[in-house]
Order: structure tokens, then C-alpha cells, then sequence
């Protein structure tokens, strides 16, 4: 399992689907924003000209409409401020304002036929601007249109004759209507949209996963692992506990690559893979480090622990056999080294250098072992020197090697 959990959880802001409703909820705010402050000048503006056209009347519908100005100045100043599940009954009382504005305009028979257009489109293209989605929208569009077609038919305002109570019915059932398909069509380009966006973030993942992936072996790489280990020294500066590495390197490696071909290598390298996702911990994280070297990371682990743990992958990869045909097959063994580490602000090269020497001294002593490096490493120096001490249970060969050592052996 990897150090940090990668799983996309839809709780969590920072996963894909945490960011995209986040991105909504941000959209829909700058709208409703931009949409009050339309609707309220709009509102504002059409209540002076039709004060001015009726001027018996024109203090009522000068305070009508500037009031339904008001409520819209107050949802752009609420709008950042609302909780996020409030943000869409927020735009649901925008598109009702200027519905109930030019309702009250009915009381003067003329005002209502100058904005006959206003009283069917307005409430209307207020969701469209808006984004509503499809299930919102089309509740609001139906219940806009049965309302005022209702109210419109049963009482015509107390002064419409029939002919007019029909044609003002018709056209909010039309506006309602027009709404609904433009709002289909807009549906239609925002799926298109979220389709290739949801495109666009997969294709993005499966890059990142081949960019931090092993093709071979499916494990995490150096380059994950250089990610991960900045993510564990912030862990660690936070109070977090130790942390213990093991080094690991297929015995023999190169010998089997010529007796039994390169398939039967990515085999075994496969093979091998799988036993050490078997025997780990899943909060421990394993590394291709490089050719037929592996990484173990162990956070919050003991020297103890991290060293049983790597005597156990010593005895499962022992069980291990590659075949390359009917009659050749090969027993596989690894050494490793393990190295620990309880400083907050440790330098991984130096632990690495640590596990990586006591995997030296394993090949050395004769391989199919693990090597113990010093139970704390405290910013090692290029010279590293080790407490040959290993844990019960743990062989360790306390040997001096002159010359090089064959890794690949």
C-alpha cells in the first residue's frame, strides 16, 4: 500500500471528484453574482419606466420593482457567503423576484401588456443564465408555467377578458417551454464539456501512473519514491515515528538472464514482485529501485520489525521457482539490508547509503541473507560505519570485503 493513499474518495477536497464540485460550487456562485446585479438593474431600470408610463400608479410600482432590485442587490452580497448547499435555493429566490415583480404589475391592465414579454421570457432565461441542472430547471420552468397560466385562466387578475386570459396562459406555457429546450441545448454542451474534462483528468491520471509506475512489475519507481519520501519527512517533522528501508537484490540475477533468456528475468522479477506485495504490510510501500533491486519503506516501524519482515521475504522469494521451458528452471534467492532511522530531519540518501551498504556486506557474505545496518542513522557520512550487532532471528556476517562487489550477481 502506497505511503499516501491515493484512492480518489469523493469527502476528500483534494481528490478529483472533491475538486470538481468544488470548481461548481465556485462557478455557480460567480454567476448567481453576476446574475443579481443583472436582474437587479434590470428590475430597477424597468421600474422607473413604468412608473413613468403610469403615473397613477407609480409609487406602487416604483416600490414594487425597486424592492425586487433590493432582494437581488442582497443575494450578490450573500452569495459568497451562503453555505454551499444553499447556493442553489439561493439562485431558485432570483428567478422567483422578478416572477413575483410582474405578477404585481397585473393590477394595472396596460402595465401588464406593456410587459407582457418581460412577465413570460424574465424568470425564464434567469435559470438558463444560471446553469441549473436539468431536474432544478425543469421543476421551476413547470411549476412557473402552471402557476401563472393557472392564476392567468381562474381569475385574469380581475380584468382580463377571456381571449386575453388564453393568449397571456399561452405565452408563459411557450416562454416556459422555449426555456426548457434552450436549456436541453446548453445541458447537451456542458455534458460534452464535463465528458472531455472527465477525459482529460483520466488520461492525465494514466500518465501519472506511468510516470511513477514500474511497466514490468506494477511497482512504485524512483521517481514515486523520491514523491514519497518528501511527503514522509512532512509526516515526520509533524511528529510522526521511524521509519525502517530494506534493500533488496535478486541473487544471481544476471546469471539467470543468460541461462534462461530475458523472459524468463521479467518472470522472475515478476514473480518476485508479487510475493513482496504477499508478505508486506499494506501500509508498507514497495519500490523497483533499479534492474533487479527492491525498496522496501516501512514508516513507523521498529528495527526488529523491519528486520523479521525482511527474513520473511528472504524465505518466500526461497520457495520461488522460474521456469523457462519444460526442463530448465531456476531457484531464486535474495539478500537484503536493512537500515533504520529515527531522526525527523534525516537525510533519505544516507539512510538509503545505509541499507544499500548492509545489502553490499549480504552479497559478500555468501547471499540468501539479510544484513542489519545501525539500529538509528543520523546524517551518515560518505564513510558509513555500522553497529554489527543484528537482531536474533536476523543472519548477519560480519565480513570485510576487498575490491568491488558484483551486483548483478
Amino acid at each position: 500500500m502506497p505511503l499516501v493513499d491515493r484512492r480518489a474518495r469523493s469527502s476528500d477536497p483534494d481528490s478529483p471528484d472533491g475538486r470538481d464540485r468544488a470548481a461548481r460550487a465556485v462557478e455557480l456562485r460567480r454567476v448567481l453574482r453576476i446574475g443579481s446585479i443583472l436582474v437587479g438593474v434590470i428590475l430597477l431600470i424597468a421600474g422607473f419606466v413604468v412608473a413613468a408610463r403610469y403615473p397613477d400608479r407609480s409609487a406602487a410600482f416604483l416600490l414594487l420593482w425597486t424592492a425586487g432590485a433590493a432582494g437581488s442587490f442582497v443575494l450578490f452580497a450573500v452569495a459568497n457567503r451562503v453555505p454551499q448547499r444553499l447556493v442553489v435555493p439561493s439562485t431558485v429566490v432570483l428567478a422567483i423576484i422578478p416572477a413575483m415583480v410582474l405578477l404585481g404589475t397585473a393590477l394595472e391592465p396596460g402595465a401588464l401588456l406593456m410587459v407582457n414579454s418581460g412577465f413570460t421570457m424574465l424568470p425564464v432565461a434567469v435559470p438558463l443564465f444560471l446553469a441549473w441542472t436539468r431536474p432544478v430547471r425543469t421543476g421551476w420552468l413547470l411549476a412557473y408555467a402552471a402557476i401563472v397560466a393557472g392564476i392567468t385562466i381562474i381569475t385574469g387578475f380581475g380584468h382580463l377578458e377571456t381571449v386575453q386570459r388564453i393568449d397571456l396562459a399561452t405565452d408563459a406555457a411557450i416562454g416556459a417551454f422555449i426555456g426548457w429546450i434552450g436549456g436541453e441545448l446548453l445541458e447537451r454542451m456542458r455534458s460534452r464539456t464535463r465528458d472531455q474534462e472527465a477525459e482529460l483528468r483520466r488520461l492525465n491520471r494514466e500518465l501519472q501512473v506511468r510516470a511513477t509506475t514500474d511497466a514490468l512489475t506494477g511497482l512504485a519507481n524512483r521517481r514515486q519514491l523520491d514523491t514519497d519520501l518528501q511527503i514522509l519527512s512532512t509526516a515526520r517533522l509533524g511528529g510522526a515515528g521511524s521509519c525502517a528501508f530494506i534493500m533488496l537484490d535478486l541473487d544471481r540475477f544476471k546469471r539467470l538472464n543468460d541461462e534462461l533468456g530475458h523472459a524468463a528475468g521479467d518472470e522472475a522479477l515478476r514473480v518476485v514482485s508479487a510475493e513482496l506485495r504477499r508478505v508486506i504490510r499494506r501500509r508498507d510501500t514497495i519500490y523497483r529501485y533499479g534492474g533487479e533491486e527492491f525498496l522496501v519503506v516501512m514508516p513507523d516501524s521498529s528495527l526488529d520489525v523491519a528486520a523479521a519482515a525482511a527474513e520473511r521475504i528472504r524465505e518466500a522469494v526461497a520457495d520461488l521457482r522460474v521456469r523457462a521451458g519444460a526442463d530448465s528452471a531456476k531457484t531464486l534467492t535474495i539478500s537484503g539490508g536493512v537500515a533504520f532511522s529515527l531522526s525527523a530531519r534525516e537525510h533519505w540518501e544516507a539512510v538509503l547509503a545505509a541499507a544499500d551498504s548492509a545489502l553490499y556486506e549480504a552479497k559478500a557474505a555468501g547471499r540468501d541473507r539479510i544484513v542489519v545496518a545501525p539500529a538509528v542513522v543520523h546524517e551518515l557520512p560518505a564513510g558509513i560505519t555500522r553497529d554489527r550487532r543484528a537482531p536474533v532471528g536476523v543472519r548477519h556476517e560480519d565480513t570485510q570485503v576487498d575490491g568491488p562487489i558484483d551486483r548483478a550477481g
